[in-house]
């Protein structure tokens, strides 16, 4: 049996259930090895002592299992989410989207139009505060239910669940809009960005690589065409295999 210590609240229960078994398991050993007449004399400072012995241990041992079960709560966080900006991994973007086969989901790939410049004229703390901010419009802007991940540098790939390409290019388009019109607020400065988006949906076999490749060449045509907006993918246009991550700034 497992028993999860994770609040202040379980560790008092854990602290009476234990204490009740080592008093209950006292009780029994003194009457099984003691004439009954001394068992039940000793019955009262036997059990206090017991209780006494039991208690601040089984405290003790529930304190050390709730910091356990928190630092497990951390690395499982840590494993599965990005450091700086919060959003899933590309490990945890891939577990997830293994289990979203046969559904409906629009696939978005968006990047933070000319990061290196950014980064270069105002710093990579300034570019940290940035990617943290873009992650969190990103997030706010879509449901629980979707999936938002970030699949290294400035590219982020997000799932929106139950879109078909137009509600995927709305999204993609008002998530263009709303990088537009929210300043980055970093010491002094009012610093601002824009960002492309390409969008595809999941092909009906599930193949999650296939629909964020063709949602990164869309992109991609979306940075060519002047960047600061994004397109859906279409075949006739973006035919060419455009390998992840290659889309210009």
């Amino acid at each position: 049996m497992s028993w999860q210590v994770r609040t202040g609240a379980d560790v008092w229960r854990f602290t009476a259930v234990i204490s009740g078994v080592v008093l209950l398991g006292s009780i029994g050993l003194r009457f099984a090895v003691l004439p009954v007449d001394l068992a039940t004399r000793t019955l009262l400072p036997g059990s206090a002592m017991a209780l006494l012995l039991a208690a601040p241990i089984a405290w003790f041992v529930g304190q050390r299992m709730r910091e356990v079960a928190r630092l497990g709560d951390r690395l499982e966080h840590a494993l599965h989410h990005d450091m700086l900006t919060g959003v899933h991994t590309r490990l945890s973007f891939y577990e997830r989207a293994g289990r979203m086969t046969g559904d409906s989901c629009a696939v978005i790939v968006a990047d933070i139009d000319n990061f290196k410049g950014f980064n270069d004229r105002y710093g990579h703390f300034a570019g940290d505060q940035a990617l943290r901010q873009f992650a969190a419009m990103l997030t706010a802007n879509c449901r629980a239910a979707d999936l938002v991940a970030r699949f290294g540098g400035e590219e982020f790939v997000i799932v929106i669940m139950g879109a078909g390409a137009d509600e995927g290019l709305a999204v993609a388009e008002r998530l263009a809009a709303r990088v537009r019109a929210s300043p980055i607020f970093f010491g002094e400065h009012t610093l601002r960005l824009t960002a492309s988006f390409g969008v595809a949906t999941l092909p009906s076999d599930g193949d999650m690589d296939s629909a964020i490749q063709q949602a990164d060449r869309a992109l991609y045509r979306a940075k060519h065409a002047g960047r600061d907006r994004a397109f859906m993918f279409d075949p006739a246009q973006d035919g060419a295999a455009i390998p992840m991550g290659t889309a210009a700034e």
